[in-house]
């Protein structure tokens, strides 16, 4: 493979990438939501591939050819040497008007300033869960049911919520308490709990905080709107392993919909519920058979194939730079 045909594989597959992966992942709903932590996987790897290769995009560029120099003389040497260790296609090499450590820099410049905005919305998002939770706790009780520590609210809406552990963990209201057996308890409870264990919080929050700069990228935007799905989906199956489908699906009809606790300043978009009747279609009728199977291995094949590419590029710069050129 020569530095054009790496370059048209890696911009073809990212466009390609942005916009069918949407039909996909839709196509696929029916296989992934059998399988949730492999949908949670193919989701995040998803957007993880589609950035890989855009930030590849440059230095392949780099590799084409060589521009004007931009730096002074010893760092242009020295900034031509390294690329040349990392470059394996170096007899594709031409003159260009593009200086190459302009195309490196795009990439830098870019994958900072994500990282930067990311950071940002993470801080936000942490102090908001941090606020809300000091306002529906302030009063909670402690308690430990069915094995699980937890809050209890002394209210009548029946709710059952999570926040990250650091900022409270799992809330029952009284309300929930009284109106769910014991059985249907559990369940809502090892729904909660699995969330927690399984670091839900922190997925969600990695894939809004992209989302808000991305979510014009059709892929993006469809990744960010299922993976509440995913989540839940995730957090059902081990509650079922735990209390059995009868008692959360009696639970979910009993808490109805996902409703807010009564806080009218201090909003819960943070925090994860058990709540959410949409959800007992699949619990009660699970999607069977080979159904979207077939987009399910095409989608995770070509992510993997795409990430192959993106690694072809990256890897060669990450071994130049740790060997010092």
């Amino acid at each position: 493979m020569t530095v054009t045909m790496l370059t048209v594989a890696l911009i073809a597959g990212l466009v390609a990438l942005a916009v069918f992966g949407p039909w996909l992942l839709r196509h696929a709903a029916p296989m992934l939501v059998r399988v949730p932590r492999v949908a949670i996987l193919i989701v995040t790897g998803g957007i993880a591939v589609w950035l890989g290769t855009l930030l590849a995009i440059g230095p392949v560029l780099a590799w084409a050819g060589s521009g004007p120099a931009l730096l002074p003389e010893r760092a242009a040497e020295f900034c031509q040497r390294c690329l040349t260790a990392a470059n394996p296609f170096s007899a594709d090499a031409s003159v260009t008007m593009i200086p190459a450590i302009l195309l490196l820099a795009l990439p830098t410049v870019l994958a900072l300033a994500l990282g930067i905005g990311m950071t940002r919305q993470l801080i936000r998002r942490s102090f908001h869960s941090r606020r809300a939770a000091r306002a529906l706790l302030s009063g909670a009780c402690p308690a430990r049911l069915h094995g699980h520590h937890l809050s209890l609210v002394d209210t009548e809406h029946p709710f059952a919520l999570n926040f990250p552990a650091r900022h409270g963990g799992i809330v029952l209201s009284t309300g929930a308490a009284h109106a769910l057996e014991d059985d249907e308890l559990a369940a809502v409870l090892a729904h909660e709990h699995a969330h927690l264990r399984q670091r839900h919080h922190l997925i969600s929050a990695v894939i809004e905080a992209i989302a808000a700069y991305l979510r014009w990228v059709p892929l993006v935007r469809a990744a960010a709107d299922a993976m509440p799905h995913y989540l839940e989906i995730a957090a059902d199956n081990q509650a079922r392993r735990e209390a059995g489908t009868p008692a959360l699906v009696s639970a979910l009809v009993k808490l109805g919909e996902r409703t807010q606790p009564a806080l009218p300043h201090h909003p819960c978009p943070v925090a994860l519920h058990a709540a959410g009747p949409e959800r007992i279609s699949q619990l009660v009728r699970p999607s069977a058979g080979l159904a979207g199977a077939l987009p399910a291995v095409a989608i995770g094949t070509y992510l993997l194939a795409l990430a192959a590419l993106s690694a072809a590029v990256h890897l060669p710069y990450a071994s130049a730079a740790l060997t010092g050129c």
